[in-house]
C-alpha cells in the first residue's frame, strides 16, 4: 500500500453493498458493543474491494477502519481509534512527512483519539497522529451518544455516498 494508492482509494465514491446491490440508503443498527463490517463498492473502479470494520472493545475503545482487500489480504487505508493504544515506529526515514516526526517512537496513550495514515516506506497504518492536530472533526468520544456523529464523520472522510441513518439499540444490563 502506498500513499498514492490510499489517496486514490479515499477519493473514490463508495457505496455500501447490501444483498449484492449498491445501497443509496442504509440503516445501520448500532448495537453495543459494536462489531460489524460493511462491504463497499466503487462504481468508478470496480476492481477495488473495500470494507469498513467497526469494533468497540470492552474497555470502551472504538476503532473505525477502511480496508482494501486483495484476495485474502487486507491493507489498511485509514483508521480512527478512540481510547486505544498505539506506538509509532522509532525509525524515521526521509519519506516520513513532518507532521508525524514529533511522534516517532511515542505511545499515543495520552490523547483521546488518534488517526492512522499510510506512509510510504512503512507497513500500512503503522503511523498515527493525535486527532487534536488532524482535520478529523470528532476529537474525542464523550460516550456512546457520540458514535453516530463519529461514524458520520468517518463516512464523509472516506467519501461514502450511501446515505447512512442510525438505529440505536441500547443494551439493558
Amino acid at each position: 500500500m502506498t500513499v498514492e494508492l490510499a489517496e486514490y482509494i479515499l477519493g473514490l465514491d463508495k457505496y455500501i453493498v447490501e444483498n449484492g446491490e449498491l445501497a443509496k440508503v442504509y440503516l445501520l443498527d448500532i448495537n453495543f458493543p459494536m462489531n460489524f463490517r460493511l462491504t463497499l463498492t466503487t462504481p468508478d473502479d470496480i476492481d477495488q474491494n473495500l470494507l469498513i470494520d467497526i469494533k468497540e472493545s470492552e474497555k470502551k475503545s472504538l476503532k473505525i477502519s477502511l480496508h482494501h482487500q486483495d484476495n485474502s489480504t487486507q491493507n489498511g487505508v485509514l483508521r480512527v481509534d478512540y481510547n486505544g493504544r498505539h506506538l509509532n515506529p522509532v525509525d524515521v526515514i526521509p519519506s516520513l512527512p513532518e507532521i508525524f516526526r514529533p511522534f516517532a517512537g511515542q505511545w499515543l496513550d495520552n490523547y483521546a483519539g488518534h488517526i492512522h495514515y499510510v506512509v510510504n516506506g512503512y507497513k500500512p497504518l503503522a503511523w498515527a497522529i493525535p486527532l487534536q492536530i488532524d482535520k478529523f472533526p470528532v476529537k474525542e468520544l464523550n460516550g456512546r451518544e457520540d458514535f453516530s456523529k463519529t461514524l458520520s464523520a468517518f463516512f464523509q472522510k472516506i467519501n461514502l455516498k450511501t446515505n447512512v441513518t442510525f438505529n440505536h439499540q441500547m443494551k439493558i444490563i
